[in-house]
């Protein structure tokens, strides 16, 4: 909520600095009206627009292997036990009276009270508008309402009524032009604008700049009614001189259009500009590039999509690709196709191969070794860590030999030792966000946990977190879009000392991935 309303106030400052800058001294005066009320609207409205970003932070994509090893539920780094322990260790110390924090409280209260007192004070503008109505004449005019009053006063306007002095009335002393000036206020709702603001500042009265947009509005109004009365009686000099006399009479109410002797001057120099053509259209099309950026700065930023890409099985690749174990390049790609979809090792995790394909005798031998432990197919149920250290040295000498093409084309791999992911940082943001269990999917050390259990946790609490959204299959399996991976700091110390502990080559099966595979950045 609070990045909600930081980022609205920042948009309508920078909306209302554009305004001054390329609008406010221009003859665009409809567009300026229309430009002010959007302003507010798209500020209401941007913190609340969602856009997805490349996520900065490292991510599972980096990652040697499909996102079927992205549940850690399936996998552990080391022994749990120990790490349960410590856990509970924590919890315990945790379980304390904790002092009731008031500040939500009391910052709710004053929010309320100061919105109370402006909605008070609208109320009773409003009513003695009402009660001076009410208590003098009216008289019908045209589309207007004409109200008499006793006293001496400027004429101006609120909806559909006029209000003008009774003895200038009774002398016929009320100028044409004032009237048409008037009547424009009617005719173009303009009091409907001061208004719309008005209440938006009851609620949002934090917002340093909704009375500068108010500002704005009401001389923006001033410049239009201006504008029609030039039209009607095209004798500016006369008019302006008229300007120049009522200015210094009395102020009427606070939300009626009237006549004001501080803008007066901005309003003279306005009757006399013009905007060519060329220059108002430049200038509207200029205000898109500056929206789209207001749009990425202040809209509500979210990871993007992460998705190692599928490839073509490099067997296929070429009709002349040799025969694998006896079979024909067809016979394997059908294999493949009831299995998993393969993945390309990337560039980074691969380990040595050659440039030419290896001789039929080397795949022959390799597939030999991993037909031994029953490893060779898919559903082969032997695994990789069954396999002798004798017979792995040699089934990664022969790994080697390969070419990329045919080291893709292996449901049996090697790939280069990965190291541990960077430290990085946690925000109160996120751990607010990442409770919504209908979006997210949280894992604390390796371990599936709820998303409430996140209350207990501080962002200083964590040294590594991994975000990565989820492919189609998984969110309709696992009810949630995102997977957030998060590592305390006494985990993260294991983690870290394992991998790096660890830094050979790793044999693994693309099916059955073993531990080291997981968390590392290549």
């Amino acid at each position: 909520m609070i990045t909600y309303l930081l980022n609205f106030v920042l948009c309508s400052g920078l909306l209302l600095l554009v305004y001054h800058v390329f609008l406010g001294s221009e003859n665009l005066y409809r567009f300026n009206r229309f430009y002010l009320l959007f302003s507010l609207f798209f500020s209401l409205t941007v913190p609340v627009i969602s856009i997805q970003l490349p996520y900065q932070l490292p991510v599972i994509e980096q990652q040697i292997a499909p996102p079927e090893i992205a549940a850690p539920v399936q996998q552990q780094i080391v022994n749990q036990a120990p790490l349960a322990a410590a856990n509970n260790a924590v919890i315990s110390n945790t379980h304390q009276i904790q002092s009731y924090n008031y500040l939500p409280g009391v910052l709710l209260a004053v929010y309320l009270l100061i919105a109370l007192i402006l909605l008070v004070r609208f109320l009773r503008i409003t009513f003695n508008i009402y009660r001076t109505i009410c208590n003098n004449n009216i008289i019908n005019h045209g589309n207007t309402r004409l109200v008499l009053l006793d006293e001496d006063v400027t004429p101006h306007t609120f909806l559909s009524y006029v209000f003008i002095s009774k003895h200038d009335y009774d002398k016929k002393a009320v100028e044409p032009q004032i009237m048409c000036h008037e009547q424009t206020h009617v005719r173009q709702l303009h009091s409907v604008d001061v208004i719309i603001i008005e209440l938006l500042q009851i609620v949002y009265w934090f917002n340093p700049f909704i009375p500068f947009y108010c500002r704005a509005m009401q001389l923006n109004h001033e410049f239009l009614a201006d504008e029609a009365v030039i039209k009607s009686y095209e004798d500016t000099p006369a008019y302006q001189h008229l300007l120049l006399a009522k200015a210094v009479q009395g102020n009427g109410l606070y939300l009626t259009s009237q006549f004001n002797y501080l803008t007066t001057k901005k309003r003279l120099i306005m009757m006399t500009k013009t905007t060519p053509a060329k220059i108002a259209i430049y200038k509207r099309l200029a205000l898109l590039p500056i929206l789209a950026i207001a749009l990425l700065l202040f809209c509500n930023k979210i990871m993007a999509q992460i998705q190692l890409p599928a490839v073509k099985n490099d067997l296929t690749a070429s009709k002349k690709a040799k025969p694998v174990n006896g079979k024909s390049t067809d016979s394997v790609q059908k294999e493949a196709n009831k299995g998993p979809i393969m993945f390309a090792i990337p560039d980074k995790a691969r380990t040595k191969h050659s440039v030419t394909d290896a001789p039929q005798q080397v795949m022959d031998d390799y597939n030999a070794l991993l037909k031994k432990y029953n490893i060779l197919s898919v559903e082969g149920g032997g695994k990789t860590d069954q396999i002798s250290a004798e017979d792995k040295t040699e089934l990664h000498n022969l790994f080697t030999q390969m070419s990329k093409r045919q080291q893709d084309a292996q449901y049996v791999r090697f790939l280069k030792a990965g190291k541990p992911f960077a430290k990085n940082k946690v925000t109160a943001a996120q751990l607010q966000q990442w409770q919504d269990a209908k979006i997210y999917g949280v894992w604390i050390n390796y371990k599936r946990v709820k998303n409430a259990e996140l209350t207990n946790y501080q962002p200083e609490d964590f040294d590594l977190m991994i975000f990565s959204r989820l492919m189609p299959n998984a969110v309709k399996n696992d009810g949630f879009k995102y997977q957030v991976d998060l590592m305390t700091k006494a985990y993260y110390t294991i983690y870290y000392k394992k991998v790096m502990a660890d830094q050979e080559d790793v044999l693994y099966h693309t099916v059955k991935f073993p531990e080291p595979l997981v968390m590392r950045r290549y």
